[in-house]
C-alpha cells in the first residue's frame, strides 16, 4: 500500500522522481554538502514538497520552523552545499505560476510548523528511516499542505 511506504522508499522515490535535477549526489560536492542534501530530500519526503519553486520555498520555511536545523545554521549550510543550482533554472514563467501561491502559503507553512509536537531531526534521523511516512506525520504532527 502507497500510504505505507517508510522514509526510506520514500527518499528513493523522491531520488527516481527528480534524477536529472538531483545533480548534487552526481557532482562531487563534499562529505558535508553530501549530509546536507540527504537532510534537504528527507525534508522534501516527510513535509510532501516537490523541487518546483513552490516546493523549495515550502521545503526551506519547513525547514526553518519544523527541524532542528533553525533558521541561521539552514542558511549557512544552504550557502556551503552550493545548493542554489536547481533555482538557476526556473524559467520566468515557473517562477511567476509558483512565487505568489508560495507567499500566500507561508504563513499556513509556520503555523503548522509551530503546532508540530517535536521539531524534526534535521541530521539525525536514521533511526526513522524504515517507518512508515504516515506514522512519522502523526508522531512529529505534521500536516502537509495539500
Amino acid at each position: 500500500m502507497q500510504d505505507q511506504i517508510t522514509l526510506r522508499q520514500g527518499l528513493e522515490q523522491f531520488r527516481e522522481a527528480y534524477e536529472d535535477q538531483l545533480s548534487h549526489e552526481k557532482r562531487g560536492v563534499s562529505p558535508e554538502a553530501q549530509a546536507f542534501f540527504r537532510s534537504h530530500d528527507i525534508a522534501h519526503v516527510l513535509f510532501g514538497c516537490d523541487i518546483s519553486l513552490y516546493g523549495e520555498g515550502t521545503v526551506k520555511i519547513w525547514t526553518i520552523f519544523g527541524t532542528t536545523l533553525g533558521f541561521w545554521r539552514h542558511l549557512k549550510e544552504y550557502q556551503a552545499a552550493s545548493a542554489f543550482d536547481l533555482a538557476k533554472s526556473f524559467g520566468l514563467r515557473h517562477v511567476v505560476t509558483n512565487i505568489f501561491k508560495l507567499l500566500f502559503s507561508i504563513p499556513t507553512i509556520i503555523i503548522r510548523a509551530k503546532q508540530m509536537d517535536k521539531l524534526w531531526p534535521w541530521a539525525d534521523f536514521d533511526a526513522y528511516l524504515d517507518i512508515p511516512i504516515t506514522e512519522l506525520r502523526r508522531t512529529f504532527n505534521i500536516k502537509v499542505l495539500t
